[in-house]
C-alpha cells in the first residue's frame, strides 16, 4: 500500500532518464556485497533486514509518472522476501558467478526498489546480497544499512533516529529553490559549464554499443606503499588532499591522450550538506562536473594548485549542481564530460564480528556505465586503481593509461615540480 507521494528529486530525475537508456542491464544496480563466515540466524537476519527497511523510506519507494512528474511512491513496511540459494559444487557453477549473475540482474525500480539473495556456501559461510537501485541509495547509504545490520544483529536494538527520511530533504531542496543561495549556485555552474566538453578522446565509428555491452577493457593496478606514500606526501607538501593529486594526474593522462588543455571529467560527491541527513539513506550523491586548464609549460605543481581550487569551488556549490547529461544516440560522444568520469572511494572497513559471526564487504564487480572511469581506492596499504574503458573506445586507451600512471607517480619521487 503507498502511504505517501512525493516529486524526484533533480538527482533521480537524472538518473531515471538513464535508467531509460540502459534498460535490460543492472549497471545502475547499486548493490551491498558480504561475506557472513560463522553460524548464521536467518531469523535474526531477516529480523534485521525488515526493521532498516521500515526505519528508512527509500529502501521501499518505487517510481512512476503521477501528473507528468516523476515521482517516489513511499510504501507502507513489510517483511522483505530473502531469496536463499544453495551454492556449492558440483551442481552449480563457481560462487562467484552465480554471485554476480545476481548483482547484474536489473531492478525494475517501477515496481520495487531492491532485492535481498542469501547464498548458502557452507553451513557456516553465506553470502547476502541486498540489491538497490541507485535511484534510492549510494554509497553512503551502503554505510548507514551496514552499521545498522551489525547494530541488529549484535541484539542492539536502540538505533539512533535516521533524521530526515529523503522525501524531507526532497522537500528542503525545493524550498530552497526560491533563495539567493540558489541563484548563486546556478551562477557558478553556469559559468563553469559555459562551452565544457569531455577530453576529446578517439572513439570508434559509428554509434555506440548497445546498452548492456560489457566494458572493452578493464585493468586493474595495484600500487604499494610507496607509490601511495609519494601521492600522500606530495598531497601534504601541496596543502590539499590525495583526491586532488590523483585527478590532476587524471588530467596530465587525458591532457596527454587527447591534446586538450582545458579539461572537464565528473565526479560523485556525498551531497549531504544537512545534518538530519547524516544516517538517512537515498541517492544524495552528486556528479559534479570538475574542470580545469592547463597551461603549457606549467608544472605539475601548479595543476595541482589548479586542481585544488577546481574541486574546493564545486564542493562549496554542490548542493545544487545536478546537470543533466545527454542520452540517447550521440553524435559526437567523444566531447560530453558526463562519461569521462573519475572517483576516489574511501578504503573498504575490516570485518567487523558481531559475536562468532564475522561480516566482511565484498567488490561487486560491476561493469562502468560510462565511456572511460578511472577509480582509485586505499587497498591493504596501498593504492587499487581501476581503469574500465567501453567498447566505444579504441583498445589500448586503458592500458595507455596505466603506463602514463606509473610513470607520473615515479616522478613524484624528485617532487612535483616536473613540466607537464
Amino acid at each position: 500500500m503507498i502511504i505517501a507521494e512525493a516529486p524526484a528529486s533533480p538527482g533521480q530525475r537524472i538518473l531515471w532518464l538513464m535508467n531509460h537508456y540502459n534498460a535490460g542491464n543492472g549497471r545502475l544496480n547499486y548493490p551491498l556485497l558480504l561475506r557472513l563466515r560463522g553460524p548464521l540466524d536467518t531469523g535474526q537476519l531477516q529480523h534485521a533486514i525488515d526493521t532498516v527497511i521500515r526505519r528508512h523510506e527509500s529502501l521501499r519507494t518505487t517510481f512512476g509518472r503521477s501528473r507528468g512528474l516523476l515521482t517516489q511512491f513511499i510504501h507502507e513496511p513489510r517483511s522483505q522476501a530473502i531469496t536463499v540459494k544453495q551454492c556449492g559444487p558440483p551442481s552449480v557453477p563457481e560462487p562467484s558467478e552465480v554471485v554476480q549473475a545476481e548483482v547484474r540482474s536489473p531492478i525494475d525500480p517501477r515496481s520495487a526498489p531492491l532485492r535481498v539473495t542469501l547464498w548458502a556456501l557452507a553451513p557456516d559461510e553465506h553470502i547476502l546480497c541486498i540489491n538497490a537501485h541507485h535511484l534510492v541509495t549510494d554509497a553512503w547509504s551502503c554505510r548507514v544499512v551496514l552499521e545498522e545490520l551489525l547494530q541488529l544483529l549484535s541484539r542492539h536494538p536502540d538505533l539512533p533516529r535516521p533524521g530526515w527520511q529523503y522525501r524531507h530533504f526532497v522537500q528542503w531542496q525545493r524550498r530552497r529553490a526560491t533563495m539567493e543561495r540558489q541563484k548563486a549556485d546556478r551562477e557558478y555552474w553556469n559559468r563553469q559549464l559555459a562551452g565544457t566538453r569531455a577530453p576529446g578522446l578517439a572513439y570508434r565509428a559509428g554509434q555506440p554499443p548497445a546498452a548492456g555491452a560489457p566494458c572493452a577493457e578493464t585493468i586493474q593496478l595495484d600500487l604499494g606503499s610507496e607509490d601511495w606514500g609519494r601521492i600522500r606526501k606530495t598531497a601534504r607538501a601541496e596543502q590539499t588532499t590525495p583526491f586532488t593529486v590523483m585527478l590532476s594526474i587524471y588530467y596530465l593522462l587525458l591532457h596527454r591522450e587527447s591534446g586538450d588543455t582545458d579539461l572537464a571529467v565528473s565526479s560523485p560527491f556525498a551531497n549531504r550538506v544537512r545534518p538530519e541527513v547524516m544516517r538517512t539513506v537515498g541517492f544524495f550523491a552528486n556528479m559534479l562536473v570538475l574542470r580545469t586548464r592547463l597551461r603549457n609549460g606549467s608544472t605539475f605543481a601548479h595543476l595541482i594548485r589548479n586542481t585544488s581550487s577546481t574541486v574546493n569551488a564545486a564542493l562549496a556549490h554542490q548542493a545544487f549542481a545536478h546537470f543533466l547529461p545527454s542520452a540517447g544516440p550521440r553524435e559526437d560522444a567523444g566531447r560530453r564530460v558526463e562519461n569521462i568520469v573519475f572517483q576516489m572511494l574511501p578504503e573498504l572497513p575490516p570485518p567487523a564480528r558481531v559475536g562468532d559471526l564475522e561480516l566482511s564487504i565484498l567488490p561487486p564487480g560491476i561493469d562502468s556505465r560510462f565511456d572511460l572511469e578511472f577509480s582509485a581506492l586505499p587497498h591493504h596499504g596501498g593504492l587499487r586503481v581501476l581503469i574500465q574503458c567501453s567498447p566505444s573506445l579504441p583498445g589500448g586507451v586503458g592500458q595507455r593509461l596505466a603506463a602514463g600512471l606509473g610513470s607520473v607517480i615515479g616522478k613524484l619521487a624528485a617532487g612535483p615540480g616536473f613540466p607537464v
